[in-house]
This record gives C-alpha cells, sequence and structure tokens, in this order.
C-alpha cells in the first residue's frame, strides 16, 4: 500500500550536479556549488535529464514527484538573475526556472510537489500560478511547527497559500531535526514536534503529512543519526498522524509495536542500535566538552607557564588517553550493531566523524605536553 514519491532537487541543494567541473557553468555562484543558477537554459534541462533518469526506473507508476526547490537563498544574486528580478519579480524567477520542469511532469500527468519554503512571500499572483502547476509542502521541525506572528512557519504563511488556492502538505520531522551531530534524536521535540502540526493539519485541511528523516545537514557535513537508532521516533511519529494522538505511554508502545517484526528481531536490532548509538554519542560530547576544552584552555598552554598543576595537568592527560582508547571501542560497537543494515564503509565514515576530531586534537595536546 505505499506510494513512492520521488524526489530530484531542482533549486538548491545541487552540490552533487555542481561540485561537477562540467556543470559549474550552471552555478548562481562561482564559488559555491549548492545552487542552480535560474538564468541558465541549461540548469533547467539538467534537472528534466534526472527527472527522467527516475521516471526510466519507475516503471510508469509515479503519481507525484517531489522537485525539492528549497533553501536557494542566494537565488536573483548573479548579475544576469538581478535583473531579471527586477523584470519579473522572484516569483517570476522561480517559476521561470522550474516551469520547464514542471511542464514535463504536467505531459506525463504527474503532479508536482515543492518544499514552501521559498514561497513564503510571495505575492498572491505568483501563489495562484503555482497553485495551477504544484502542490507545496510546508516543512518545520521545531517544537511549535507553526507559530503566530514572527517565525520560520506562520499562521499567515499558511493562510496565504490556502487565499491563492494551493494544495498544501505538511512536513515534520522523526529524526535529524536536533542538530548535525546528534546520534539520537531529541524524543520530546520530535513527539512535539509531530503533534503539533496534527490540529494545523486538521484545521486547515492538508492534503497530507509527510515526516523527514534527514541524513546529514547538508552534503558536506558529516552524518546525523541512523534511521535503525531512531526507529522509536518513526513509530511514534506514526501513530501521531494516524490517530492525531499518542498512546499513553509511547516510548514502551513502540517497543511493543518493533517487538511484533521478525520474532522480536526488529526491537532487538533497534535496542542495540540506539544504545551503541546513544554511548557514542555522550562519550563523543563528554570528551571533547570537557577532557579536551579544559586541557586546552589550561593557563600553561595559553602563554603563562608558571600557572601549572602538574597533578591537575596528569588529571586532564589521563582522561585524555582513557578517551583515545574508549572511542574506538565505542566506534567498533556502533558497527556491530549495525552491520547488515548499513554497508560497512558508511559505518566506517559515521565513526570517523566522531572519533577523528578528538583524536586530531588529543595527539596535538599530548605532542606538546
Amino acid at each position: 500500500g505505499l506510494e513512492i514519491i520521488p524526489l530530484v532537487q531542482c533549486f538548491g541543494h545541487a552540490e552533487n550536479v555542481l561540485s561537477r567541473k562540467r556543470f559549474r557553468h550552471l552555478r548562481e555562484r562561482p564559488a559555491d556549488v549548492s545552487e542552480f543558477c535560474a538564468s541558465q537554459p541549461g540548469s533547467a534541462r539538467i534537472v528534466q535529464a534526472m527527472v527522467d533518469d527516475v521516471l526510466r526506473l519507475s516503471g510508469g507508476n509515479v503519481r507525484r514527484f517531489h522537485l525539492g526547490g528549497d533553501e536557494a537563498r542566494h537565488m536573483g544574486t548573479c548579475p544576469r538573475c538581478r535583473r531579471a528580478v527586477r523584470r519579473l519579480g522572484r516569483d517570476g524567477l522561480y517559476l521561470a526556472h522550474v516551469g520547464p520542469v514542471l511542464d514535463l511532469l504536467a505531459r506525463r500527468t504527474i503532479r508536482p510537489i515543492l518544499w514552501d519554503d521559498m514561497m513564503r512571500r510571495w505575492p498572491r499572483a505568483g501563489l495562484m500560478a503555482m497553485a495551477r502547476r504544484a502542490d507545496l509542502m510546508a516543512w518545520s521541525y521545531g517544537d511549535e511547527p507553526v507559530t503566530r506572528g514572527k517565525g520560520f512557519l506562520t499562521e499567515e504563511h499558511l493562510k496565504s497559500f490556502a487565499r491563492a488556492g494551493v494544495t498544501t502538505w505538511a512536513a515534520s520531522a522523526y529524526k535529524g531535526g536536533d542538530g548535525a551531530w546528534i546520534d539520537r534524536p531529541d524524543t520530546t521535540a520530535r513527539l512535539r514536534n509531530n503533534l503539533g502540526w496534527i490540529p494545523q493539519a486538521r484545521a486547515r485541511r492538508l492534503a497530507g503529512m509527510v515526516m523527514t528523516a534527514w541524513s546529514r545537514y547538508d552534503t558536506f557535513m558529516s552524518p546525523c543519526e541512523t534511521i535503525e537508532a531512531s526507529l522509536d521516533m518513526l513509530v511514534c511519529g506514526a501513530a501521531a498522524m494516524w490517530d492525531g494522538t499518542l498512546p499513553r505511554e509511547p516510548q514502551a508502545a513502540a517497543d511493543r509495536w518493533l517487538g511484533r517484526w521478525r520474532g522480536g528481531r526488529e526491537l532487538r536490532r533497534f535496542r542495540a542500535c540506539s544504545g551503541a548509538a546513544r554511548a557514542l554519542g555522550d562519550w563523543s560530547r563528554s570528551a571533547v566538552d570537557w577532557a579536551l576544552t579544559e586541557a586546552e584552555r589550561a593557563a600553561h598552554r595559553n602563554g603563562e607557564p608558571r600557572r601549572n598543576n602538574p597533578a591537575q595537568n596528569a588529571q586532564f592527560l589521563g582522561r585524555i588517553r582513557q578517551d583515545l582508547v574508549r572511542g574506538p571501542r565505542l566506534g567498533a560497537a556502533f558497527v556491530r550493531a549495525h552491520r547488515g543494515a548499513i554497508p560497512r564503509r558508511w559505518l566506517d565514515l559515521y565513526v570517523q566523524s566522531r572519533t577523528h576530531p578528538f583524536r586530531r586534537r588529543a595527539r596535538a595536546i599530548l605532542a606538546r605536553s
């Protein structure tokens, strides 16, 4: 009963394309590989080609297609785009770039979806033009996803979409919404985020709701928490979306649900991954925040050599040496817990993103001691 909705980035987050030298002429800013230039006809053409690639693999079963389109923060900054904004407005420039891709999907009777953040300040005419051609997906991952007055996503934003006849979806996050290097979701924040969307979805008759699960905050950042370590929040978020509320003890209910699958192996795998991720994350934060920071800020290392307590210094250095051994052990436990669920290469890179920063700083301190 699942419907697959593919996603191809059409504007921002285009790093995987624009990092390649043969496409660098399509960048909005020469040194920034994140955004397509809307004034370059080749930008829309490469997006159309990627969409075609995905559709060829879909077997003709796609009814909706997500085009991303979010966080194009520098749109309209190159000389050609600045002139286009003066002539067309920001909404007009956006539609001029995305329009050919929307037309491609329309010819195949596939409904496009775009993230909403670029349209929140559009004039009504621009929103009405968008309403005829695509749905918007309003995203917000905080405790209070829709605020009154000022805020990231406000009630007035959603009202403006409704007045223009835009079909709007809601997007929460069950993981990847609590920090770029978090190893376990903030359960309180994730539950509040998903529950906070329920009354908005009901009152505004939104088309539907999705839970996002980001694995990196952007292409060039280290990974955040794994799906395997976050399954409880996936289950609880699904319950909130389906029932409009949560069971009295959501964590216990999630465990019971996971325990029903594969003879309880799903629950055991989740607990192993969750525990290993929490232990690695706790070590990473405590090792960096306490031992390294305290040692680096010691007065005798910062221009006052006589202000040195040998016993205290030995305590810091001893803790650092212990953590140099402990970190890799916790990383190995993380790999063991996730083995078979994620290719080994990605597990090793995840662990390196937690242990290598500590190792570099620790060795520099030990070398000077």
